[in-house]
């Protein structure tokens, strides 16, 4: 077929992909191999050979890629076989020619290993995203307000804790995992819900504003709406009920018991905006809250629990003991503060 450069070799590459070289097309590639290992028209073939595979779309498929050397190594073994029957057409070191025709296959197979294996990297990547997630604590006696990745605002009252998925806006519904107290302003979205999870229930919402309680030592878990409309979810994933702005619902984790009120919203989510409001407040609630406001441990005289003293007060940057001073002013008990213990003694 003339020179070394005047050998069609593409024409002559297809063919012996495709297994319809003739003998003596099979010895003029074996001969343009042998002279042109290094050249560099056919380093520029491989190179066009590899862009060539850019365009095509790989599937990282492992079979696929067993697919490309099964079909490598069964062209090798037929020139092996061929070999035997046509050893004139191949020199003494013909195993060494064999392997450069390997090597010419090879070098674009490893190519494309390496870009499905870049995909198949690329797609865990986004797996491992998809599935991160990341927790928000609000440490005892502080708050924290910060945004999710679908806008969504939160307010996580003292001691609470709050886990989300990083791909949160990428999720058909989107859902957190609640311990503690927190206040969500959802960001809107009708064809992703948004759900609050808690140990012992699930809040369904779309866009609106609410405060969930769930605090592990609490007998209740509760929530609250301001703003728009949530459905209450139990543990074997049926709707228990629905509740309107204004209305609190509680459920009581002893008996799963749930009851839904009217309740004036500011004096449950108040706090989010750092105070705490109490309206004719039992004693043993008020200093519930504020053992997490001031965090603190509060001793309460048990003869004061069926004393039905009740408190009024809004607390907003008052020390605890400017608190406990105004408590001992408005009913019949004394106080006493050692370190971060408190004891609330009665008078009597």
């Amino acid at each position: 077929m003339g020179t070394n450069h005047e050998i069609d070799y593409k024409y002559l590459r297809d063919r012996m992909l495709s297994g319809g070289l003739t003998s003596a097309e099979k010895d003029d590639l074996l001969n343009y191999i042998q002279a042109s290992f290094q050249d560099h028209q056919l380093d520029l073939l491989m190179r066009e050979h590899w862009l060539g595979m850019e365009n095509q779309e790989i599937v990282a498929d492992e079979m696929q890629i067993q697919l490309i050397k099964n079909q490598i190594l069964s062209k090798i073994n037929q020139k092996i076989n061929s070999s035997k029957k046509e050893r004139q057409l191949f020199p003494s070191n013909w195993k060494n020619y064999l392997l450069r025709i390997a090597a010419v296959l090879f070098i674009p197979l490893l190519l494309g290993s390496v870009f499905v294996i870049y995909r198949m990297d690329k797609r865990l990547d986004q797996m491992i995203v998809s599935t991160a997630s990341q927790r928000v604590t609000a440490n005892p006696g502080s708050r924290v307000h910060f945004t999710l990745p679908d806008q969504t605002e939160v307010w996580l009252n003292s001691g609470s804790m709050l886990e989300f998925p990083l791909a949160l806006n990428l999720q058909d519904n989107r859902k957190v995992k609640l311990s503690g107290q927190g206040y969500f302003k959802v960001a809107h979205d009708k064809k992703h819900p948004f759900f609050v999870e808690t140990d012992g229930l699930s809040i369904k919402a779309l866009g609106t504003s609410f405060d969930v309680s769930s605090y592990d030592n609490d007998k209740q878990i509760s929530s609250t709406l301001e703003e728009g409309s949530i459905a209450l979810i139990g543990l074997d994933g049926k709707e228990v009920t629905r509740i309107h702005p204004g209305q609190k619902a509680i459920l009581d984790k002893t008996t799963h018991m749930m009851v839904v009120r009217d309740v004036e919203t500011l004096l449950t989510t108040s706090w989010k905006d750092g105070k705490l409001i109490f309206r004719n407040t039992s004693l043993s609630d008020v200093t519930v809250q504020l053992e997490r406001w001031f965090n603190c441990k509060i001793h309460l005289d048990p003869r004061l629990l069926d004393s039905g003293l009740m408190y009024t007060a809004t607390i907003q940057d008052e020390t605890l003991g400017e608190v406990l001073k105004m408590i001992e002013i408005s009913t019949r008990i004394k106080t006493l503060i050692k370190e971060r213990e408190v004891y609330i003694n009665s008078k009597n």
